[in-house]
């Protein structure tokens, strides 16, 4: 015990040396975190209703990410070398489950040097969260957001940035990836990797800033994707060969916006368009395939809107809207996989005082799919409106101040074919008019996650 407490004293007093050697480098930690809880006085619990596909985030289920990052200095060269590394934890709380196994998963690991190849030239390679502005109330990127491994650059040039990114994804599915047992030489079995087929995508953006007037800036976005995946083989449930040909697709989109110097507030308008492989989602499987099995002619548009507003430090108007348009590749024109889907959230704040703000929602998810249903016999359309009082405790003041501490109490009415979305086993199915009452935490610090808009 003594060797230790004296090595200890050694390294105490050899660490403001160490610090002073190693000033220009930092670590820098940030999380997200979000959780609700409470009851929806029927005696069961969060159970949040979602008819599209990026439903308003008021009543989301819990979810942290922790963000680490260390920067490393060339005084020499000018160089900044950074490494990063996020970590998710699912939605699994052990209060609602009684197991202590938790889902977790790896978001960012990579690697970033900076002014290495030239100044104002950015390079990094990895697993990387890429994305830009968020419609935050739908928690959506309606832009440009991929999840991949690989590498990308980026080139500033005055006001305006170039960034240039290629990287693979694969799921854990048949339409990617399959191994099957087959009889060993001697014997037994073992495991042969049968399906391994990756999506790459590579993504260009160009983003310009401009002053507008003395106190109001604009930006324009343009963005573009490529997607493509290569031919694979894999065995059905009969054990025959399928071959998967080879697909791809492309993307391209805009956004323009708003900002006022000082504030925060802006206002951002997005569009996106989408065919063959790159109408669906880069982690998912294209579903509603051509005769050749093949994506093409898919495509996909969507509309988005995201702002806030503060006219002073006792108000603050926070919106974001999304329409999407969707229609798979299949010659089926009245396919219930054909969809028109919108959804909305407005969200005034009074600030009582520094610390307490008086906050309401109301927000609606509307679809509207091309085919007829079975069960109605009609074309159904799912419309959702929810109100919610939500009381709440914040750092400070605006929209964006966090941590934030909630009382919450929402009310949703559901049509009857936004019941009949559930199953008919399920008791929700009866209710056309839902409550909530709970509790409900947030905060971002020093977080990858959020830009606040701008």
């Amino acid at each position: 015990m003594v060797r230790w407490l004296g090595f200890l004293c050694i390294v105490l007093t050899a660490m403001p040396a160490f610090a002073e050697e190693e000033a220009k480098d930092s670590f820098t930690f940030g999380s997200y975190g979000r959780l609700v809880a409470g009851s929806d006085l029927n005696g069961g619990g969060l159970a949040p209703v979602k008819v599209i596909a990026h439903a308003p985030r008021l009543l989301e289920k819990s979810y942290a990410e922790l963000d680490f990052s260390y920067a490393l200095n060339v005084p020499s060269t000018g160089a900044e070398f950074t490494t990063y590394l996020t970590l998710a934890l699912g939605e699994a709380l052990f209060h609602f489950n009684g197991d202590f196994r938790s889902d977790i998963a790896i978001r960012n690991l990579y690697v970033e040097a900076k002014d290495a190849l030239g100044k104002d030239i950015s390079v990094w390679a990895g697993s990387r969260m890429y994305r830009g502005d968020d419609i935050y109330l739908l928690d959506f990127w309606p832009l440009d957001e991929q999840n991949t491994v690989g590498g990308g650059i980026r080139y500033v040039l005055g006001k305006t940035a170039f960034d240039l990114h290629a990287g693979f994804n694969q799921l854990d599915d048949d339409f990617q990836f399959q191994e099957v047992m087959v009889e060993a030489e001697s014997f037994g079995t073992r495991s042969v990797v049968y399906m391994n087929r990756q999506r790459l995508v590579v993504s260009a953006r160009a983003e310009h800033h401009e002053d507008l007037f003395d106190t109001v800036s604009g930006k324009a976005i343009v963005y573009s994707e490529f997607h493509h995946i290569g031919e694979g083989r894999r065995v059905d449930e009969q054990q025959l060969q399928e071959t998967l040909p080879a697909d791809s697709g492309i993307l391209v989109g805009a956004e323009v916006g708003l900002y006022e110097k000082g504030t925060p507030n802006f206002l951002n308008l997005f569009i996106r368009l989408g065919q063959g492989l790159a109408a669906f989602d880069e982690l998912g499987v294209p579903y509603g395939l051509n005769t050749e099995k093949k994506a093409t002619g898919a495509h996909e548009m969507v509309l988005g809107l995201s702002g806030n507003w503060e006219p002073n430090s006792n108000w603050a108007l926070l919106s974001g809207a999304y329409a999407r348009q969707f229609v798979d590749a299949d010659p089926n024109i009245y396919d219930r996989d054909d969809t028109w889907e919108a959804g909305f959230a407005i969200r005034p704040a009074w600030q009582v005082s520094e610390h307490f703000q008086m906050v309401a929602e109301l927000n609606g998810q509307y679809l509207r799919p091309n085919g007829i249903a079975q069960e109605s016999g009609e074309q159904d359309m799912p419309f959702v409106l929810q109100g919610a009082i939500v009381p709440t405790i914040s750092l400070g003041r605006g929209s964006f101040s966090r941590p934030q501490l909630r009382l919450i109490y929402s009310i949703s009415h559901l049509n009857a074919d936004a019941q009949r979305t559930y199953a008919p086993q399920d008791p929700l199915r009866s209710r056309s008019v839902q409550h909530f009452v709970g509790v409900g935490i947030e905060w971002w610090l020093n977080s990858s996650r959020y830009s606040a808009g701008r």
